[in-house]
């Protein structure tokens, strides 16, 4: 409650002119008008407000270059005859010597350019960016069995910067890297030719996308109808790919789920090579276009210039309420000086008389209204001034709540009632004391009578 009594009210910003000020200042019209253009500026500031707040609650993310290295180890590759010993014969090999290889799928992020040190992006996993990855050997199934290898992403698994695949043999081994690329928002691959020519679809894209991009093809080419604008009047490339000739604007997006499809996975083919030395790269990396959230950018940048601009409004909200206060003290000022200027005899009868009910009021000496009349009129009957005939007719003149001795009748009068009201209250208050006495002391007289006895 204390917390509640001990906050400072915030002060009202008076933002509306005074009445008829147009008569003395002409410009006053043109702040009614910024002051309409103000209001309308305000709904649209408060409706991008809310976007810009539900835009900065949303992940933001930005394209970097995510780059793919394949290569292998070779592990034990002898020569022809390293299975036989210094004496003819053969030696058993063991199995940390059998030939092997392996074969590594890395990763890594390209920093921006321009980027340092200290401006360097946070750093991120390579498996952070892969849906699953299969790794297919072409080689013989009746003597290595299975010669597929599969990864999915499961949720409680880490992230890590590459993936090694280990197996024997001393022959070269062609491989297919499968790597299904994860993106932050789904997007699909449009799989009719001439849909992607129509929209100059060059890539996977979201579905939002698709739509706008549709949209705009149907605005650019005035294909909506003038009368319904639901219906959509197909040209000759959209009736080949709708196969009608009208389609409803409503049913577009079920309809486009039909020309969606998964994107297509990223496919590497690469040899492992295991007689060019222990180690053997691929000729070429593989830049792949990913989406990162940027931390960066969240909540930051908008927020703080609006905060800003925020800040400078209030100081001009501020200078514009004192302004306006100015106004409308110097028009009162001005009428107040006008009024005595034009009478000032009667301005200053209307001054007194003003500050004298004022008084009243504060004091809570004046009544004003039918009971001034009655108790103006009580007090005449109490002196005996008046009969009834007379109180019937001051009861009809409107010329009675004005005449000079009807306040002070009445102060008097209620001064009297007060008085007597008071006196009655304090004889109430000693008869009932002298009860409560007489009470008490009926017990007492009884108890010493009984003990007389």
């Amino acid at each position: 409650m204390a917390t509640t009594q001990n906050t400072k009210r915030k002060r009202l910003i008076e933002k509306s002119l005074p009445p008829k000020i147009e008569t003395y200042i002409p410009e006053s019209r043109l702040f009614a008008q910024l002051q309409a253009l103000e209001r309308k500026l305000d709904a649209k500031v408060v409706r991008k407000r809310l976007e810009v707040q539900e835009a900065l609650g949303k992940p933001v993310y930005k394209k970097r270059i995510l780059r793919i290295f394949v290569s292998n180890l070779a592990a034990n590759q002898g020569a022809a005859g390293a299975n036989e010993d210094s004496d003819g014969g053969f030696a058993v090999r063991t199995e940390a010597a059998a030939p092997s290889w392996t074969l590594r799928v890395e990763g890594r992020l390209v920093d921006p350019p321009g980027t340092t040190w200290k401006t360097r992006p946070a750093s991120h996993k390579f498996s952070e960016f892969l849906n699953s990855m299969t790794v297919e050997m072409d080689r013989s199934t009746e003597l290595f069995g299975d010669n597929t290898v599969q990864w999915r992403r499961a949720a409680a698994e880490a992230d890590v910067d590459g993936f090694e695949i280990k197996r024997r043999g001393d022959e070269d081994v062609r491989t297919r890297i499968i790597l299904d690329i994860r993106t932050a928002t789904d997007r699909f691959k449009v799989n009719h030719p001439l849909m992607r020519e129509l929209l100059d679809i060059r890539g996977p894209v979201t579905k939002a996308a698709f739509i706008m991009k549709l949209w705009q093809y149907i605005k650019l080419n005035g294909l909506q109808d003038a009368e319904d604008p639901d219906q959509i009047r197909c040209d000759a490339g959209l009736m080949q790919v709708f196969n009608t000739p009208v389609v409803s604007f409503t049913a577009i997006p079920q309809i486009l789920h039909a020309f969606m499809t998964r994107p297509d996975p990223l496919v590497i083919e690469y040899t492992v090579r295991v007689h060019e030395g222990d180690f053997h790269m691929a000729q070429y990396a593989f830049d792949v276009e990913v989406e990162v959230e940027d931390f960066s950018r969240q909540g930051a940048g908008p927020l703080a210039a609006l905060q800003t601009r925020s800040r400078e409004l209030a100081q001009v909200e501020a200078q514009l309420a004192q302004q306006m206060q100015e106004i409308h003290n110097a028009r009162a000022k001005r009428e107040f000086l006008r009024s005595f200027a034009d009478d000032p005899v009667a301005f200053i009868h209307r001054w007194i008389d003003n500050q004298t009910k004022d008084l009243e009021v504060i004091l809570g000496d004046r009544r004003h209204g039918l009971e001034a009349a009655l108790a103006a009129i009580m007090a005449a009957d109490e002196r005996g001034q008046a009969g009834d005939a007379d109180a019937a007719k001051w009861l009809k003149e409107s010329a009675l709540y004005d005449e000079p001795w009807a306040d002070e009748a009445v102060f008097h009068y209620l001064s009297a009632k007060t008085q007597e009201r008071m006196q009655q209250l304090l004889q109430q208050q000693q008869q009932q004391l002298q009860q409560q006495q007489q009470q008490q002391a009926q017990p007492q007289q009884q108890m010493h009578h009984a003990a007389g006895m």
